[in-house]
């Protein structure tokens, strides 16, 4: 099977995937990629690509490679990712390639595994995910309003904010996914930004992400959002930290745990 691309109308069904720029293609049977090239809304306060793009890359390749083995459209949501970050942080596009198994016709649950390479070929990091069918066909955003203009950084496009000890976040149309609620790589991408936070208020410096795990709970309704970050322990090089994501009347939608390696020079 040759490679095929994605229909342009589908990333505008997207918000958050479109806001980045990504780009779909299917290599074959249960396969899926996924390019980053470097652009405004992608980049982080260091000018190279910001880990919520990474992670936002391993959500949506994972994601694709088990629509691509679905006989026809229907809703999906990731339930967990766990990903390993094997070298430096590249400075350039990235890429993400993703294969599933085949699906029973009344399948429950499904899984795929992944990796993201540099531009030079240089293994980035590699991934698992878990989805679970849900019960409808899915429901699709109106493609009408446009996210893709206007933001300077990854920062901005994700829009959250200190409060008290926490990290806010007040989910728009840009968060979103096809089905109406956040997107899980957005999810994700707020989950680390707090857990940065809470390091950098404990007085570390965050640095390179090591590996990060993410379980998803429940879905991202549009409104407020907030995450509380916790400080699991420091060693000389590496710190341990997690994170809660809470929507506003205080339901658990996900949780997550990283590793942070301190370049000390």
């Amino acid at each position: 099977m040759s490679e095929s691309s994605e229909p342009a109308i589908m990333a505008r069904l997207n918000p958050f995937r479109s806001a980045l720029g990504l780009r779909v293609s299917f290599p074959g049977p249960g396969q899926a990629r996924v390019d980053a090239d470097p652009s405004p809304a992608s980049l982080g306060d260091d000018g190279c690509i910001a880990p919520g793009v990474l992670l936002t890359l391993i959500d949506i390749a994972l994601g694709h490679a088990i629509a691509s083995r679905l006989p026809e459209p229907s809703s999906f949501a990731t339930v967990s990712l766990q990903i390993l970050v094997r070298s430096a942080w590249p400075t350039g596009p990235l890429s993400a390639v993703a294969s599933a198994a085949p699906l029973a016709s009344d399948w429950r649950e499904g899984a795929a595994e992944g990796a993201v390479y540099a531009s030079s070929g240089n293994l980035v990091a590699t991934a698992q995910g878990y989805f679970a069918r849900g019960a409808g066909a899915g429901r699709h955003l109106s493609p009408a309003q446009d996210d893709a203009e206007g933001f300077a950084s990854f920062r901005e496009l994700l829009g959250a904010r200190d409060a008290d000890g926490a990290l806010a976040l007040a989910i728009e149309h840009r968060h979103l996914n096809p089905d109406g609620v956040m997107h899980g790589g957005a999810m994700a991408a707020f989950l680390d930004e707090a857990m940065r936070a809470g390091l950098r208020k404990d007085g570390a410096t965050p640095g390179r992400l090591g590996s990060f795990s993410i379980r998803y709970l429940l879905p991202g309704r549009p409104g407020p959002l907030r995450a509380v970050p916790r400080i699991e322990r420091h060693g000389r090089r590496i710190h341990f930290a997690s994170a809660l994501a809470l929507a506003e009347e205080g339901s658990l939608l996900a949780t997550a745990e990283a590793t942070y390696l301190e370049d000390l020079g």
